[in-house]
């Protein structure tokens, strides 16, 4: 059993990209997805500070439920997708997908057949991708690709130093999203790496 994370482009056509504009000052990771026919269906949860807006706002492939003041489920009802499709059609088991700027970070568990199968796949739909982690499930830390990018980069531009060498809002620019997001993505990989560190004693 392996588990992989394959780093992708947004399609120009995907439902996911249009989106990704629609909340982009949103919190988006996918918990879901499943191919019927041609068509996508996918659910995906967002954390965000502006629940109505987001609810009126959706397209009308999909339909949304706030499941609090800060947090929304999306069912995508039907789109394409040219980079679910080799995934799926694989045999590879989706079991995170997180959308970060304009790239997707996909999280799969396979076996060797379906891993080979799945890069054979990638080639022929002519999907640019990148393998971001490959081994076996549990080695890696639960923190997200995302979570580590920005933990790595906030540490070497200083902004866990005493006094701070970098502010939330520079740091956040340099990601170019909101430093309420920013804020969420820092908490919530520290407390992974805390709660890693001190089960590990």
């Amino acid at each position: 059993m392996i588990e992989v994370q394959i780093k992708t482009s947004l399609p120009d056509s995907c439902a996911l990209g249009a989106l990704n504009e629609i909340l982009k000052n949103s919190i988006l990771r996918i918990e879901g997805l499943t191919k019927i026919d041609n068509n996508v269906k996918g659910l995906l949860n967002v954390k965000t500070k502006e629940v109505e807006s987001v609810l009126a706002n959706l397209p009308s492939y999909c339909e949304g439920v706030a499941l609090s003041s800060q947090e929304v489920k999306v069912l995508i009802k039907e789109h394409t997708c040219l980079v679910a499709y080799p995934i799926l059609e694989s045999g590879c088991l989706i079991t995170n997908a997180e959308l970060i700027d304009r790239n997707i970070v996909w999280s799969v568990i396979c076996d060797d057949k379906s891993f080979l199968n799945l890069m054979r796949k990638l080639d022929e739909a002519e999907v640019d991708f990148e393998i971001v982690y490959k081994g076996k499930p549990g080695e890696k830390s639960e923190v997200t690709y995302r979570e580590e990018e920005i933990l790595r980069i906030a540490l070497e531009k200083g902004y866990f130093d005493f006094p701070k060498r970098i502010k939330l809002e520079d740091l956040a620019n340099h990601f170019d999203i909101a430093p309420s997001t920013l804020s969420e993505i820092l908490r919530r990989g520290q407390k992974k790496v805390l709660e890693k560190y001190f089960s590990g004693k």
